[in-house]
């Protein structure tokens, strides 16, 4: 038996074993994966860069051997069955071998419901805790070595929130650098393509393959002379709600990056809350798009947070998608403008390690730290940067300029070589039974809002019972006034 088909079996050996607890495949490609290792170990030398590679992919993209459900009971069985985007088509050129389809959030945008019947992800380094959304198998299945690298999607911090609650590196590149053909839509102007693995390195050379470069896609640098880090401290101090042990963490990391040879510089982002506004209309209504008719034909064979969540994005107003447009565009234009004097920025990707499975509360956590670089479409990067005293990951965000992806790769790379936090991996017992979902804790919303709210879902053409009307008017009244607060120019 060649090496490659040694590996493919012993990474099935793995998920048999771990994945009842991890939940990290909805489908595993069990002969093609077994084929495409024979070919590759009679090929007599390397296929193409990613010879023998072992990959997941999010069940958001299409497979040959298996449609994209979004991890949904409402999707279209025909759409590109038997096909592939471009992204999935070249990983194979390039040598890659797809083991299956990775689990994640209802159609990229939800959190965890025990009433799903499918897989719910569950962090390895500790099973009662959540992975983050959306990209959850993609991300938890690394640090158990059920694969080498995968692919993901971000639309709004879906690759790097998992990748920070899991410990390994997510890499949101450029909006349109990789093809998104084959993949099923959350929100057009805002999904993008990229990959998850335990370096930098690695991560980059999925997206450099799936955007159809050639050759490795960065040459690792020697040090970190020349880059100058920007660091938004008194936002970050002031509004983003750091646990002490990410305070730490941070400021460690930052320390690694000077002594790299790398000047940190304070840099103000004024454009943050408006950009997360935007980002927040701009999805929401481009999802409603999309699943709006579902919404109305099939309301509960939806998972309940993702329902509650589109359904809202048939309430946001022309004019508010209008005003988000202009502040996107207005922020990309300040965004450049800060990177003319500073190479990358840095901030934690996420605020604190990974919530409880069972603490409804903070599974309902929020952050603004992903969303203005997915507002924006430029390239970010979560790296590790150590662990809580909880024993679980801390993650550092590095965000760059539209179209310098592989320069920030390189940034994270060389910082990855200083630390050794990517190369540390959970202690997995198999067999053992996980804290359960907290079941969905709704805003608090008062009867003269849910009664609002019942009318205009009326009118959207969707029914809900009057439980239902409370939970998405507590939602809306917080989103409301987050919208409110964007500026007109």
């Amino acid at each position: 038996m060649g090496a490659v088909r040694t590996r493919v079996d012993e990474a099935f050996r793995r998920a048999d074993l771990l994945d009842p607890l991890l939940g990290s495949y909805l489908a595993r490609f069990t002969d093609e994966a077994a084929a495409t290792a024979a070919e590759l170990d009679q090929y007599g030398g390397e296929a193409g860069p990613l010879h023998g590679l072992l990959t997941g992919v999010k069940d958001v993209l299409a497979t040959r051997e298996r449609v994209a459900t979004g991890q949904s009971r409402i999707f279209d069985e025909q759409w590109y069955a038997g096909r592939e985007g471009a992204a999935v088509r070249r990983l194979r050129e390039a040598g890659a071998v797809v083991l299956g389809k990775t689990s994640m959030a209802e159609h990229g945008l939800s959190r965890p419901d025990p009433e799903q019947n499918s897989p719910i992800a569950r962090n390895p380094w500790d099973p009662d805790r959540w992975t983050g959304g959306s990209s959850c198998g993609s991300a938890n299945g690394l640090p158990a070595e059920l694969f080498d690298a995968t692919v993901g999607t971000d639309t709004n911090g879906s690759i790097r929130i998992p990748a920070a609650l899991c410990g390994v590196t997510g890499f949101k590149p450029t909006y349109g650098l990789v093809p998104v053909d084959g993949c099923r839509p959350l929100s057009r102007s805002l999904d993008t393509v990229g990959s998850l693995a335990h370096t930098a390195r690695d991560a980059a050379r999925l997206v450099a393959v799936m955007a159809g470069r050639h050759g490795e896609p960065f040459a690792p640098r020697r040090d970190l002379h020349g880059v100058r880090v920007g660091v938004p401290h008194q936002l970050l101090e002031q509004a983003a709600a750091l646990s002490p042990d990410c305070t730490a963490a941070f400021d460690s990391a930052l320390a690694t990056l000077r002594t790299a040879g790398a000047e940190t510089v304070d840099v103000p982002l004024n454009e943050v809350f408006p950009l997360v506004a935007a980002q927040l209309a701009t999805m929401l209504a481009e999802a409603f798009e999309v699943h709006g008719d579902g919404l109305r034909k099939r309301w509960n064979a939806y998972s309940r947070p993702f329902r509650r969540t589109i359904v809202l994005g048939g309430l946001v107003t022309d004019a508010t998608c209008a005003r988000a447009q202009r502040v996107r565009q207005q922020g990309a234009g300040r965004l450049r403008a800060r990177f003319a004097d500073v190479s990358v920025i840095a901030t934690p990707t996420w605020p604190t390690t990974a919530p409880r499975c069972d603490d409804a509360a903070a599974l309902q956590a929020v952050s603004w730290l992903p969303s203005p670089w997915s507002a924006v479409g430029f390239p970010a990067i979560a790296v590790p940067m150590g662990f809580g005293a909880d024993g679980l990951p801390l993650s550092l965000q590095l965000a760059g300029p539209p179209g310098d992806d592989f320069a920030l790769a390189a940034v994270a790379d060389c910082y990855q070589r200083q630390t050794g936090w990517h190369l540390r991996r959970p202690r997995l017992e198999p067999g053992t039974a996980p804290a359960p979902v907290a079941e969905p804790q709704p805003a608090p919303a008062g009867e003269d809002e849910r009664e609002w709210m019942a009318a205009r879902l009326h009118e959207l053409g969707v029914r809900v019972d009057d439980a239902e009307a409370a939970a998405i008017a507590g939602t809306w009244s917080g989103y409301s006034r987050l919208w409110g607060a964007m500026p007109e120019a």
